[in-house]
């Protein structure tokens, strides 16, 4: 059987992309969702009151590091990491990084920090002394949800491996300086269309706690 994490990145850019990201959750298409923690508005803090219930039912929330590469890395990490624990109470579930996975310094001290709390770590292609999925995190060109890449992808995992997929599911917000802003509801649709094939080919949904 095959492992996946289907990720919805980006928690808190956009309280209407929390609001696509809460539904997949809720619904269990997925079971994963990092959070971007220097972007937080009050309008947000009943989602963010959802997502702690949800972690208590084992949805994996993890850290999504929002890194300025002009800045030095670690006490950026760091920050975010503690601002993390005192948001919610508890440790993320995983940590990986938006943007910048081009860089390997980056992704080396991202995997470098959850080395340090014993933390799963997004396989963004550089092995890291921590929990990793087998193959590296697929993203999709252009960032956009397409349902053949995903079948693609997953049909190339061989048989007991683990892996993950990222997404980034919402809805077009009018007020996000996100590029892939309308893009977001072809993620949000393309998810739910995917979960026929994965119960079709026997591909278990998993959050990052199971890995």
């Amino acid at each position: 059987m095959i492992r996946l994490i289907i990720n919805g990145d980006d928690f808190r850019l956009s309280r209407l992309f929390n609001e696509k990201i809460l539904d997949l959750l809720d619904k269990g298409f997925i079971k994963s969702t990092s959070v971007m923690v220097n972007r937080i508005t009050k309008e947000q803090d009943a989602q963010l009151e959802h997502l702690i219930k949800l972690n208590s039912r084992g949805i994996s929330v993890g850290l999504h590091l929002d890194i300025d590469i002009e800045k030095p890395l670690r006490p950026q990490m760091e920050s975010q990491y503690r601002s993390f624990v005192s948001i919610f109470g508890f440790q993320p579930s995983h940590i990986d990084v938006h943007k910048l996975v081009h860089s390997k310094e980056v992704v080396e001290e991202a995997n470098s920090l959850a080395e340090k709390y014993n933390l799963p770590v997004r396989n963004h292609g550089i092995k890291a002394n921590t929990k990793q999925t087998d193959y590296p995190a697929f993203s999709f060109s252009g960032w956009v949800f397409k349902l053949e890449e995903a079948v693609n992808f997953l049909r190339s995992v061989k048989d007991g491996s683990s892996c993950e997929l990222i997404t980034h599911p919402g809805q077009y917000d009018p007020d996000s300086p996100s590029r892939i802003n309308k893009e977001r509801e072809e993620d949000y649709n393309g998810i739910i269309k995917l979960q026929d094939f994965l119960k079709a080919n026997n591909i278990e949904n998993i959050s990052y706690k199971e890995l």
